[in-house]
């Protein structure tokens, strides 16, 4: 029984020593693709078979990250300004005018011009209870206010958008780290593929973190930079 006892205490011991181990301090250079990130000395690249895109993980002790290489790559969640500039809800304009028996396409689609965007306020749920923004539309000669709300995925999501070397930057964080996305896109502004449409880019993101993980994973992803600009 001792010895049972015994042989239990030292796996105990020896899985708390596997899940707490931590980096030594150092930091090193991981290249992905055409990026460049410094890591933790603890992370090791892994790729993946990827079908159009170079795909794979970057691994720690205690933090697992995906990426993804191409023009196909994820640049997550839109902005709230990003969502009032193209998100769906300008495709639900058009419903209110079309009428049945008719089948619309691109070129017979009811028309709506959007003259303003501004944000809601308390009378405004006349409108749209709860709505976050109105606009001020137009479809031929009648106008009329449209409630927006911006989805719940964007609210709960904090952003960081920029340009550095020529490459485009977006940082996300989950404002609760372990049910969002913490991730970076970053896109070569001179990478477009005209073939495609697309930008040759860069993802890589997690979830699922504690705070202090998503500190890192933010310290992370401010490193990254492009070869063409290596340090």
């Amino acid at each position: 029984m001792k010895r049972l006892l015994t042989f239990f205490v030292i796996v105990i011991l020896f899985g708390c020593g596997q899940t707490e181990k931590k980096s030594d301090g150092q930091w090193k250079t991981i290249e992905v693709g055409d990026y460049l990130f410094d890591f933790p000395s603890d992370f090791e690249l892994v790729t993946e078979k990827g079908i159009d895109s170079y795909v794979g993980k970057i691994k720690g002790d205690s933090i697992e990250f995906g990426f993804d290489f191409g023009y196909y790559s994820n640049d997550f969640e839109q902005t709230s300004q990003e969502y009032l500039e193209n998100g769906f809800w300008r495709n639900e304009l058009s419903y209110r005018f079309m009428k049945e028996g008719i089948t619309y396409d691109q070129t017979n689609t009811p028309k709506i011009d959007v003259m303003s965007i501004r944000p809601a306020t308390i009378q405004d749920s006349i409108i749209g209870k709860g709505c976050d923004y109105v606009a001020k539309c137009k479809h031929d000669k009648t106008e009329f206010d449209f409630a927006i709300y911006i989805p719940n995925e964007i609210k709960q999501t904090n952003y960081s958008i920029d340009t550095v070397d020529n490459q485009y930057r977006k940082i996300v964080w989950a404002k609760d780290p372990q049910k969002g996305t913490t991730g970076i896109y970053l896109r070569d502004l001179n990478g477009f593929n005209k073939s495609i449409n697309s930008y040759l880019a860069i993802s890589v993101a997690t979830s699922k973190l504690t705070s202090k993980q998503q500190e890192t994973a933010l310290k992370i992803f401010k490193t990254g930079r492009h070869k063409s600009g290596k340090k």
